[in-house]
């Protein structure tokens, strides 16, 4: 009877035994996938990171932060952001078909959730968008969401934008492992992002410092400096990717201004005539400065000409004053096309100094009107000495001798032929001087204002 109970003790004990290290290695198996599903997240995050860094353009490295974003935490949609001024500036996202974007119409303006991460940027992680407070719904056509997860992309001490992922596949909702990945994800970003724009401004400023150096060469070797203005007006919509750019000179006595050069969306108002009161000329000249008008179709500093000639027509305009030792000679002034987001830094920088360099241009065509009226001057005074002292006293020596021969003429017939010819000579003598008065006389004013380019 004990060796039966002693039998069954013993199998109770390994079976015991045998559970125990069944729910051990089970537990050890979890793990073991737990730590394989760690490393596979960490090497989607390494093979992430590799994909933005290889990026060396803004669009480039937004657009492979939103598919890496997407593919690390297996969301069926992913939308990057870039915040501007307080709004959404630009919407990069994947996940929608073409056709299904299309039937959407018009990408996001920044309201309900998305809009809540812009005034409020930090991490967002619903099981279910609708649910939220601030969520405005979606509009017609637009796919239905449900789980969401924002995460905001700091460049330096500034929101650059959001990250917003929606559709967690296979689960209902987002992880807080998936936020942490994100997180991490969006501090690289930020990096790439950092060094791609301070490569796009080097390339810009490169393009830009070329320029003006090709300006100012052909300016010192002579060029016209009408024609070296209509190439810094093309240059300045070109570097700053603006819509339309021109040249503002002022025209009877400064109360009235011209368009007088003209590039892109401003060559509908070439020579033009605008008011300075109620314009941005005027604005930039009461500045004495750079002004920014973001839509002059609505600013009551452009009042006078925002009735049917911008509405619609152009967006953010940049004006600044084009100096000279003589004072402000003419206003540089840049457009944007509506809805293409304002201008940044380094487009204020450079338009500064392209006005700088129209001030050279303006001036040294000044200089050169200058110097031909100089010329004429001149040229007329030889002449008059010329006249006067080599034309005039001839013909007074030859009426002189005229006159002398007459009188000693014996034919009435005669004499009065000789009177004829003296009176000629006379005459002769009368116009000449009459044209040596006239030349002394101050010769007319040039034009002051630049023309239209040859092909206009």
């Amino acid at each position: 009877m004990d060796e039966s109970a002693d039998r069954v003790t013993g199998m109770g004990f390994a079976q015991v035994a045998r559970l125990e290290l069944d729910g051990l290695l089970e537990q050890l198996m979890a793990r073991a996938h737990d730590v394989q599903d760690t490393q596979g997240r960490l090497r989607g995050l390494l093979r992430a990171y590799l994909a933005v860094a290889r990026a060396d353009d803004l669009d480039g490295v937004l657009r492979h932060v939103v598919e890496a974003a997407r593919e690390l935490v297996n969301a069926r949609y992913a939308a990057l952001g870039v915040v501007a001024g307080g709004r959404l500036v630009r919407f990069v996202h994947i996940g929608m078909d073409e056709e299904v974007v299309a039937q959407v119409g018009h990408l996001p303006e920044g309201k309900g959730l998305l809009g809540l991460l812009v005034d409020y940027p930090q991490s967002l992680r619903l099981r279910d968008m609708a649910d939220h407070v601030a969520s405005v719904g979606f509009p017609e056509h637009h796919p239905t969401m449900g789980s969401f997860l924002g995460v905001p992309i700091r460049v330096a001490d500034r929101v650059f934008g959001n990250l917003y992922l929606t559709e967690k596949h296979g689960l209902a909702e987002f992880t807080a492992d998936d936020e942490e990945l994100v997180t991490a994800l969006a501090a690289a970003a930020a990096v790439a992002i950092e060094n791609a724009t301070l490569l796009a401004e080097s390339r810009r400023r490169q393009v830009w410092q070329t320029a003006m150096m090709d300006v100012t060469t052909g300016l010192l070797a002579g060029e016209d400096p009408d024609h070296a203005l209509r190439r810094l007006v093309r240059h300045a919509r070109e570097i700053l990717a603006a819509a339309g750019a021109g040249v503002n000179l002022p025209a009877d006595g400064g109360q009235t201004w011209r368009v007088a050069v003209t590039d892109g969306a401003y060559t509908r108002w070439q020579d033009a005539m605008v008011p300075l009161d109620g314009s941005v000329t005027a604005a930039a000249i009461a500045a004495g400065g750079l002004v920014a008008v973001a839509d002059p179709s609505t600013d009551p500093r452009t009042a006078a000409t925002a009735s049917g000639r911008t509405v619609g027509l152009i967006g953010e305009t940049l004006a600044v004053p084009i100096g000279a030792d003589r004072g402000v000679t003419g206003v540089l002034v840049v457009s944007r096309h509506p809805g293409d987001g304002g201008f940044d830094r380094l487009d204020r920088e450079m338009i500064c100094a392209i006005a700088a360099h129209a001030g050279l241009a303006l001036e040294l065509a000044a200089v050169r009107r200058d110097n031909e009226l100089l010329r004429l001057v001149d040229d007329r005074a030889r002449i008059g000495e010329d006249l006067r002292h080599r034309v005039v006293q001839r013909l007074f020596g030859h009426a002189l001798a005229l006159q002398g021969a007459a009188s000693r003429m014996v034919k009435p017939e005669v004499r009065e032929v000789l009177e004829v010819q003296i009176d000629e000579v006379d005459g002769i003598i009368r116009e000449i001087r009459a044209a040596i008065f006239s030349l002394n006389q101050d010769p007319p004013a040039p034009e002051q204002e630049v023309g239209p380019p040859p092909e206009a």
